[in-house]
Formats: structure tokens, C-alpha cells, sequence
């Protein structure tokens, strides 16, 4: 995409933002639907749909439609309806920044929904595309009704202005055309290379499978800010969305365990700053710096190094990356303070402290596991701390269909297999502490299908099993 298309886009976002901000001065709602059906019970307003407020609203709709639902028999029925809510699970919760994202168009946020899948039948794959463009202007709609809508649009107005403001002072100021030639190739690049990923336990033969990070990743939550008890003394912690966190500060140092997502997390920034999707990377540049490629050489890379260092077979224009770290446009990915040797963390720690020192304007984003660094790290130089919290149950669910949608993706026959595993982990306790982060759902996932169905009901089997395939198998 070039600069100018880019602006383009924003203009239209910018005016879509102006036409909602009109509707909203005349009535309730942006009249996108003209009898809007509840996701959610009157005394019960969400401020996002999740998954049991879209198979409610999914519901709604199906029963208005009549003869369209009742010449289906209720298994193809049943089977449509589940699909639409499975696919709006690959989204996540709509919230208002979601429906932004896609200019608050019904059929935008269609179009990134997946097609029927292949195990309908034609009348109910028909059914189910019908559900999913009626779902999608009724959430958009519900979304306009919120009391808080009207003041976010401002913001979000006033944002895409600044924007396209931005955009436009940067291509008057740019007058070297190879510079800005090579930034659209070097995004490119970083979309392809990070918009995939393996997917544990997903492939089956000794064939290197990935799958797109759209339909693989889901947001995890982190710890948010203190906040005192209602009604007596004391704190507690919140938590709030990973993307939320780190598109809040400048500077972030991220804690989570083994398998919590870090560096997945890295390359969801990465891949979404290079398609300069919506959101506080909009305008950035990322460069992914994993720590455990320098353990042996002799100095962490410079900014003119960080192509080279992070193995991309590119030659960047004199000068382009010191230009965006002084402009604050660069966002300096560094995963994997954990995996440098005890002997070189000051090293590490005086490498960061230079470069923030030099180019203070840009953005950092720092991973560790939490037993590697004292919690104080970095604070000095401003650093947000943040701790990737276990998955809650929601978070294991989206995982689980997540996963079996990957799976599906590449042609297995996964459905009886998530169902079964859904149901499980539901019911079971012994699997719910086992499920805390992304790797041991994908585990879970992989011996559940490894089992065929048949998870070990003895705690110490499961523990066994789940260990015979981390730490065996998995190499294998």
C-alpha cells in the first residue's frame, strides 16, 4: 500500500467518523438496522459482545427469519447458528475500537469473518452467510446505542485526525523517495514474515506447517493498575487487555512465565505496526530484536545493525533507521531478556539504557520471564511493568477454537475433537489448572486429538502424558 493510499484510507475513516458523529446528534443509534435485535437482556448493557451475547443476538435473528430457518431441518439449523458464533470468535469480543477498525461498515467487518465451513450444507452454508452480514449490522448498531459511544467517537475523531494531519506533514517532508520506497518494502516484508506462525501440536507429520497469526492469535490479559478496595483498605489488582497495556506507554517491560505468549505477542505488534492496522502502532515502524541471536557476539547491535542483526535480507537506505528512532516513529521490539546468560544481562541493561538515552522518542517494548530481572528493572528509565495474567476461562475457550479452526485450516477433521475438548474443560478441574497459558492449552488441545478423546481422568496420568509430549515428543 503506498503513502498516499494510506491517507486516502484515513480520509475515509475521518469521514466515517464525522457521519457517525451526525447520526448521533439526531437519534439514538446509526439506524443501520431498522427493528435492532438484544445481544444482551435490557437490565444487562455490555460494552462489548462477546461469545454468549453474538450467539444470543445470533439466535434473535435466526427466529425472525421464518421459512428461510424452518425449511432447514434443526440439526443444519443448529449447525449454521454455531458456526457464526464460532466465526465471530476468531474476532474476539466486538468492543468499539474493534467496529472502528473497520469504519463502523456492517459489510467491512463481514468481509474479515471466514467463509461457511465446508462441513454445512449448501442451504445451511447460505443460511449462515445471511446470519453473518444480519449479525454484523445489528452489532454495529447496538454498539452506536451505548451510552458511552458518542464521547468515544469524538476521541476516535479527533485521533484519525491528528492521523491523516501527520501522514500528510511526513510525505510534504520527505524528499527522498528512496527512503520512503524501501519503508513500504521493508512492511512487506515484516507482514509476511511475522503473519504466520507454528502452532503447537497442530501438525501432525514431519512437513513445517503454519497458519496465519490472524486465526491463531487471542488476547491475553495483563496486570493493570492499582486500585483500592471498595470499602475498606487495601489494593487489588486489575487487569486489562495486552494491547490496551502496551498501546498505552511508550516504554513497556512485559513479564510472563514459559509459554504465557510473549513472543507471540511480539510478533502480533510487529505484524500489525508493518500493515499500519488501526490503533497506537498505526504509524510506527517495528524492529524484532530476539536477545538470544547476540549471545555470542561481541556487542548487541546499533540502529544501522538492527536489519542485519534480526536476519532480514535487506539493505535499508543510509541513515533510515537512526530517522525513525529520532522521530519517535520507531517501535523497538526487544524479546527474550531471559534467555541472555546471567554474565551478559548488564550488558543488555546498559545496551537498552544507550539506546533510550540516544533516541529517546521512540518506542520499546521489553520481555522477560519474571525471574530474571528484579521487578525494579528499567524503572528508571520509565518503563510501564506489566505481567501476562494465567488465562481465565473465556481465554481457554477462544484458545481451544482458535486452535481447531488452525487445525481446520489445513485440513483436518478437528470438530468432534473440539466439542469434545470444550465440554471437558468445562466439567473438569484437574484440566482447568493445567490450561493457564498458551502453550499448555495448545498441549491440552494436541493431547486431547493425540487420546482421541480419551484425556487421562487421573490427575498424576494427565501431569505424565502432558509431559511425555512437552518434553519428548515436542523435540521429536
Amino acid at each position: 500500500m503506498t503513502g498516499f493510499e494510506t491517507v486516502v484510507l484515513r480520509v475515509a475513516g475521518t469521514a466515517a467518523g464525522a457521519l457517525v458523529k451526525s447520526l448521533l446528534s439526531r437519534s439514538p443509534g446509526a439506524g443501520l438496522a431498522a427493528d435492532p435485535a438484544a445481544p444482551a437482556p435490557r437490565w444487562r448493557r455490555p460494552a462489548e459482545l462477546g461469545d454468549p451475547e453474538i450467539r444470543r443476538l445470533t439466535q434473535a435473528l435466526a427466529s425472525r427469519m421464518g421459512p428461510a430457518c424452518g425449511s432447514l431441518p434443526e440439526h443444519e439449523r443448529l449447525a449454521a447458528l454455531d458456526a457464526v458464533a464460532d466465526a465471530f470468535a476468531t474476532l474476539g469480543a466486538l468492543t468499539p475500537d474493534s467496529l472502528f477498525a473497520a469504519d463502523l461498515d456492517p459489510a467491512a467487518l463481514a468481509a474479515t469473518l471466514p467463509p461457511p465451513p465446508p462441513g454445512l450444507s449448501p442451504p445451511a452454508g447460505a443460511l449462515y452467510e445471511r446470519l453473518i452480514r444480519l449479525c454484523c449490522a445489528h452489532a454495529v448498531e447496538y454498539v452506536t446505542t451505548l451510552p458511552a459511544f458518542g464521547a468515544r467517537t469524538d476521541v476516535e475523531l479527533v485521533r484519525r485526525t491528528g492521523e491523516l494531519g501527520r501522514a500528510l506533514d511526513r510525505l510534504a517532508d520527505r524528499s527522498d523517495g528512496a527512503a520512503h520506497a524501501f519503508e513500504e518494502r521493508y512492511a512487506r516484508y515484516v507482514a509476511e514474515a511475522h503473519g504466520r506462525m507454528l502452532l503447537f501440536g497442530v501438525t501432525t507429520s514431519t512437513t513445517r506447517q503454519e497458519w496465519p497469526l490472524d486465526l491463531a492469535y487471542i488476547s491475553l490479559a495483563v496486570s493493570g493498575e492499582q486500585e483500592l478496595m471498595p470499602g475498606g483498605p487495601g489494593t487489588h489488582q486489575t487487569s486489562v487487555r495486552a494491547e490496551q497495556a502496551l498501546g498505552a506507554a511508550d516504554r513497556v517491560l512485559l513479564r510472563g512465565p514459559a509459554g504465557s505468549g510473549k513472543s507471540t505477542l511480539v510478533q502480533w505488534l510487529a505484524l500489525n505496526a508493518a500493515r499500519q492496522a488501526e490503533g497506537p502502532w498505526s504509524t510506527c515502524v517495528p524492529f524484532v530484536l530476539r536477545l538470544r541471536s547476540f549471545t555470542s557476539a561481541d556487542a548487541l547491535p546499533l540502529p544501522e545493525e538492527f536489519l542485519r542483526a534480526s536476519g532480514v535480507p535487506l539493505t535499508a537506505p543510509p541513515g533510515w533507521v537512526e530517522e525513525l528512532m529520532a522521530s519517535g516513529r520507531a517501535l523497538v521490539l526487544v524479546d527474550g531478556v531471559d534467555e541472555v546468560p546471567q554474565r551478559l544481562r548488564t550488558r543488555t541493561e546498559a545496551w537498552l539504557r544507550s539506546l533510550i538515552t540516544a533516541f529517546p522518542k521512540a518506542r520499546y517494548v521489553v520481555t522477560t520471564r519474571p525471574s530474571a530481572v528484579p521487578e525494579s528493572w528499567l524503572a528508571g528509565q520509565g518503563f510501564a511493568p506489566h505481567s501476562l495474567l494465567p488465562m481465565e476461562r473465556e481465554d481457554v475457550q477462544a484458545f481451544v477454537r482458535h486452535w481447531h479452526a488452525a487445525a481446520r485450516a489445513g485440513g483436518q477433521e478437528v470438530d468432534a475433537y473440539e466439542s469434545a475438548l470444550l465440554e471437558a474443560v468445562a466439567g473438569r478441574r484437574d484440566l482447568g489448572r493445567l490450561a493457564t497459558n498458551p502453550l499448555m492449552c495448545a498441549l491440552l488441545c494436541a493431547l486431547n486429538q493425540d487420546r482421541r478423546m480419551q484425556l487421562p481422568r487421573a490427575r498424576k496420568e494427565l501431569y505424565d502424558a502432558a509431559l511425555d509430549m512437552l518434553l519428548v515428543r515436542r523435540d521429536t
